[in-house]
């Protein structure tokens, strides 16, 4: 078995989690193997979320499961543009409804989202979604890949070997990863428009496309200027396999990261977002260039529910309701959905900076207002 790398509390990481990484560090052609501060167990398959792990010769196409090429991003504008506070109760409905036109198959459900976060000095736009369809798409073929491989093996594995892996397929598996990333851009630009149009944000109101939410703007460059209004873009991604020259590194949510570049860690829906940057990168390269994609759950999603209905006091569910009120439902009540992605459902950010010591924090974000496209 290779040695696991621990970039977290060994003592809170649940057991079946913990026995799923142990499992797959004994598998063959894992060279190193690395654990996350937000490392949880996973129902679906048979590595647990949180996690990232370097091959040679061989690879494990099926751990992302079917949100291949899931991961962040951010649109940041410095706060002299910002004109006004947010108002909810005017355009919460309206961005809601402009989101789900964005493009054409949402954000997703579970922990996807669309935000809108700020710090003292800039307003950030967030995206987290993967491929949807695509992905799941990919994740079939990659299912037929191992398949065909294990018949040439004489046995049935869950392994690929990089010969078998065939140059169409190679610029298919990084043409989704490129799909992932242009919907996360449309997601940030669009909801830029959005707060130009409601005139949130100074900007050249002349020059914006009244058909924006049908554009494309992938080819936009990560720095510039939106109808007068400058901005700086980031992506990173979670959920994918990197093939390098003489290795394949495998990210089951955990962050790719990349020397200056800042990646988004969401902490929770009412808790806002961590922004970071490797700081020592031999520290980050131990860790294979990889890090936490999240606080890390410290409640399941039925605990969650359990937790808001029996341990939170009324006190303190009403200074949600207070804080989120257009997320209510006629009855005056939360989808378990959000009730879910709220702050006492996940770990503390502590842990982010005391087991991963190779991140400095570049800022943290609090919450303006929150998209979620769909029920859990």
């Amino acid at each position: 078995m290779q040695p696991i790398a621990f970039y977290c509390d060994t003592n809170s990481i649940e057991q079946n989690a913990m026995d799923q990484l142990r499992q797959y560090a004994q598998k063959p052609f894992v060279n190193n193997i690395c654990a996350f501060t937000d490392i949880h167990y996973c129902s679906e398959k048979a590595l647990p979320v949180g996690v990232a792990f370097e091959t040679s010769g061989y690879c494990y196409p099926l751990i992302t499961g079917k949100d291949i090429g899931c991961g962040v991003m951010y649109l940041k504008i410095d706060k002299e543009y910002w004109r006004r506070p947010f108002d909810k109760d005017a355009h919460y409905r309206a961005l809601n409804f402009a989101h789900q036109k964005m493009t054409d198959d949402g954000l997703g459900g579970g922990n996807h989202f669309l935000s809108i976060e700020e710090d003292a000095n800039a307003i950030y736009i967030i995206c987290h979604t993967g491929t949807r369809d695509r992905g799941i798409a990919l994740y079939q073929q990659c299912i037929q890949l191992t398949r065909d491989f294990s018949l040439q093996y004489g046995q049935a594995v869950d392994f690929v070997h990089t010969d078998f892996l065939t140059a169409d397929f190679l610029k298919y598996y990084n043409d989704t990863l490129q799909f992932g990333y242009e919907r996360r851009k449309n997601f940030c630009f669009k909801t830029l428009i959005f707060l130009q149009n409601a005139n949130y944000i100074q900007c050249n109101k002349e020059a914006i496309d009244r058909n924006y939410l049908q554009a494309n703007f992938k080819g936009k460059d990560h720095t510039g200027a939106m109808n007068g209004t400058p901005y700086l873009l980031e992506d990173s991604i979670h959920n994918h396999l990197r093939f390098e020259e003489q290795r394949i590194v495998h990210r089951k949510g955990s962050t790719e990261l990349e020397k200056g570049k800042t990646v988004v860690i969401p902490l929770s829906m009412s808790r806002g977002s961590l922004l970071v940057q490797p700081a020592d990168l031999p520290g980050a390269g131990n860790a294979l260039y990889s890090c936490a994609h999240g606080a890390g759950r410290k409640l399941s999603r039925f605990d969650a529910m359990k937790y808001w209905k029996t341990v939170l006091k009324e006190k303190q569910r009403k200074a949600f309701k207070e804080q989120f009120a257009e997320l209510l439902d006629r009855s005056g009540n939360f989808p378990q959905g959000y009730v879910q992605e709220f702050d006492f459902a996940y770990k503390d950010s502590v842990d982010i900076f005391k087991h991963q010591p190779y991140l400095k924090k570049v800022t943290q974000t609090i919450p303006v207002v929150t998209i979620k496209y769909s029920e859990i």
